[in-house]
């Protein structure tokens, strides 16, 4: 009996050790679409192209979402609340198998480090990638910025500042460096495509953040009214 109850913790063991653990850090997403771009079958032995995806999620931390104060009485401030929220969404745009993949092929930022002011909408065509990013994929600009251009259309572009220790210096009074290590502080600038840029856009300053989207592309409102966006 001994040996067998062994065994059975072993297996257990085992099997915990090779479980990919869900990310507890991320609670829901806000909005999400994931489609397969116009790339994909010319880089079919990198299937890290495969997918394209922009997420917006909110997560579990617990130093923003916890409206106490000291002295353990609530605080009901509805913008209070709003600000909490802003504070733990994170924006993640890029490449995976099958949806982004932050490690390699995507990146992820805190809405909290956008510079809101740098928020911008645009519309590129083949000429545009090419000759200023030199193609689509994950593509370095001739300004500093880097593209995730998975196709020609509607983009976002915007900076960021690093978080660490420092502060943000800078600010918003110029256009900041973007060149070296990401020191804390430092602004970096980055593009974007996404099959609704006029949402995401809104949530990254903050506004409607009661949106939701399936990955089908199908866009839910706070209402409940649902609206197909169909152009990929």
């Amino acid at each position: 009996m001994t040996n067998n109850n062994n065994n059975n913790n072993n297996d257990n063991d085992d099997r915990k050790a090779t479980e990919t653990p869900v990310p507890e850090s991320v609670s829901e997403s806000v909005y999400e679409e994931i489609w397969t771009p116009p790339i994909a079958p010319f880089v079919f032995f990198l299937p890290m192209f495969y997918k394209y995806g922009v997420i917006i999620a909110k997560t579990n931390n617990t130093s923003t979402t916890n409206n106490e104060d000291e002295h353990g009485n609530g605080n009901d401030n509805e913008n209070e609340n709003e600000s909490d929220d802003l504070q733990q969404l994170q924006l993640t745009f890029g490449y995976g198998f099958s949806r982004p993949w932050d490690a390699l092929s995507a990146k992820t930022v805190p809405i909290r480090t956008i510079d809101k002011d740098s928020i911008t909408i645009g519309t590129a065509s083949w000429k545009d990638n090419f000759f200023k990013y030199g193609g689509w994929g994950i593509r370095l600009g001739l300004d500093g910025s880097t593209a995730y251009n998975a196709k020609n259309g509607d983009y976002i572009e915007f900076e960021y500042y690093v978080e660490g220790s420092g502060s943000r210096s800078g600010s918003r009074s110029g256009s900041g460096s973007r060149s070296g290590s990401d020191k804390p502080g430092k602004r970096r600038k980055y593009r974007f495509v996404s099959n609704d840029v006029e949402t995401v856009a809104s949530l990254m300053r903050g506004e409607g953040v009661g949106v939701s989207v399936n990955v089908g592309g199908d866009v839910t409102s706070k209402d409940g009214d649902t609206d197909t966006d169909t152009d990929q």
